[in-house]
């Protein structure tokens, strides 16, 4: 009897010590996060699917500075654009409310991607790893397609601004009849100019890219702000000409203002990637490069809102800088600015939608075709040099070709944000966490959290096909 009850009392304590060293990892905020997995007891079942190995320290090359730069300026970009028009459907109030509500949710859905990585117990290096431990292939191949089909029709998007934002630029310098004010010429240069930034196979090396891409956010936030100053912000607050809105007249402004919102803090597919390249993963710093990048985002994206909309208000295009004459210079500089965000921004959508696409054909299983093995690197595990190059041309001359047919860019945004966005930041860090994590009987508030961004996700995921398809038929004024 009494060895019995000896057995049993070792098993619960050996199960709750898998529990207390899983979440234990969080007391110590200047430990590395792989150093501590290694000395925890690796739980059966789940965690099977991805077998037990250690990142090598020195494969990690990527620091705080460069990972903030990486996070913020894949935020800062196209969606810039709109949110100013965010604010013009949802009113003053209620767009602020959407705009932080979803710096929140994104905020707390980033640190449930990390946290599910850590409880994989293994080499996971982006979000379809964790997706293959939590729901197996299927779950894999599920959020690949998703990844690539976002991130490529991102890419198109970001073609057609580039050309916006280009095109005036060479009106006032060339003339409006000019051969170089043409879409086709406008898309072939800025093809020239992102083609060979989109070859680098790392995020850490799109560092000094990063950067300067976010002092161009910084610049454009200055523009803004300084224009609109200097007009008086749009004249007085009650001016019956030009009313300030403080709430969406429809249910459908209000919904679009939230999808729009949800396309300046979509990072969550560089967020693993990111968090592998960094070279101390440490609670610490994960909590500092989050919030800041989080944070400046936030502040950037707010204050061109507030400033572009109370100048324009009831008149704010769906991109916000074709409200400014082509000849005002304060405005060009911002134009020019945002043209280098747009360039520097795109390879950071080439670079996770090429590693996505490649995830696919290299998934474990080279002996059942011939043809996968010779177009195979040395170590089997991903393209050689020459495919890797064609696959790149092949991402960015389609992209490139779609963004010359495509008339307007708000028929990729509506999918992209209601559909896409949404299930990046509100379904699928919260049911991977809720997956793989090992929770106690009783629930949690982590636990209790995560179910509900999950339940509100879904909700607002099925609003969001049917907002998709209503702006194909009757689309947004």
């Amino acid at each position: 009897m009494d060895n019995k009850e000896s057995s049993q009392k070792i098993s619960s304590e050996s199960e709750t010590s898998d529990e207390e060293e899983i979440s234990g990892d969080y007391g110590n905020e200047n430990k590395d996060e792989n150093v501590l997995i290694m000395n925890t007891t690796v739980p059966h079942g789940v965690y099977d699917a991805i077998s037990f190995s250690r990142e090598s320290y020195s494969e990690r090359h990527g620091g705080i500075f460069s990972s903030i730069f990486t996070l913020v300026s894949t935020m800062i970009g196209g969606g810039l654009l709109s949110l100013p028009y965010a604010f013009q459907q949802g009113g003053f109030i209620v767009a602020t409310c959407v705009l932080l509500f979803v710096l929140i949710s994104s905020t707390y859905s980033a640190f449930l991607i990390i946290n599910s990585k850590k409880y994989c117990f293994g080499r996971v290096k982006n979000i379809e790893d964790v997706a293959k431990v939590a729901f197996g292939r299927f779950g894999e191949v599920a959020v690949q397609t998703l990844l690539f089909l976002v991130l490529y029709l991102c890419s198109v998007a970001y073609f057609i601004l580039m050309t916006d934002q280009i095109e005036p630029l060479i009106q006032l310098i060339i003339g409006n009849k000019s051969l170089w004010t043409k879409k086709l010429v406008l898309l072939s240069i800025c093809a020239a100019v992102v083609f060979p930034i989109s070859l680098f196979k790392n995020l850490s090396a799109l560092k000094y890219t990063s950067m300067l891409s976010v002092i161009c956010g910084l610049l454009i936030c200055v523009s803004v702000t300084y224009r609109s100053l200097s007009e008086g912000i749009g004249g007085a607050f009650n001016n019956v000409d030009n009313p300030i809105k403080l709430t969406p007249k429809s249910f459908r402004e209000f919904f679009t203002c939230i999808s729009i919102s949800e396309l300046t803090f979509s990072c969550h597919f560089n967020i693993l990637p990111m968090h592998s390249e960094l070279r101390h993963q440490t609670r610490k710093n994960k909590r500092l490069i989050l919030f800041i990048s989080m944070g400046l985002t936030y502040l950037v994206n707010f204050l061109v809102s507030f400033f572009a909309y109370f100048q324009f208000r009831k008149s704010t295009e769906q991109d916000f800088t074709k409200n400014y004459p082509h000849n005002d210079n304060i405005i060009n500089i911002g134009r020019v600015a945002l043209c280098l965000v747009l360039l520097l921004g795109y390879p950071l959508l080439i670079v996770p939608c090429r590693l996505t696409l490649n995830k696919i054909i290299w998934h474990g299983n080279l002996s059942a075709s011939r043809f996968i093995f010779i177009i195979s690197n040395e170590r089997l595990s991903g393209p050689n040099k020459i495919v890797w190059f064609l696959e790149t041309v092949l991402i960015v001359g389609t992209s490139y070709m779609l963004a010359y047919f495509v008339p307007q860019v708000n028929m990729i945004w509506g999918f992209v944000g209601s559909v896409g966005c949404t299930t990046l930041i509100y379904i699928i860090p919260p049911a991977f966490y809720l997956r793989i994590r090992k929770h106690p009987e009783q629930p949690d508030f982590k636990k209790v959290s995560a179910f509900l961004l999950l339940v509100f996700g879904v909700i607002l995921l099925g609003i969001g096909l049917y907002q998709s398809f209503m702006n194909v038929f009757v689309p947004v004024k």
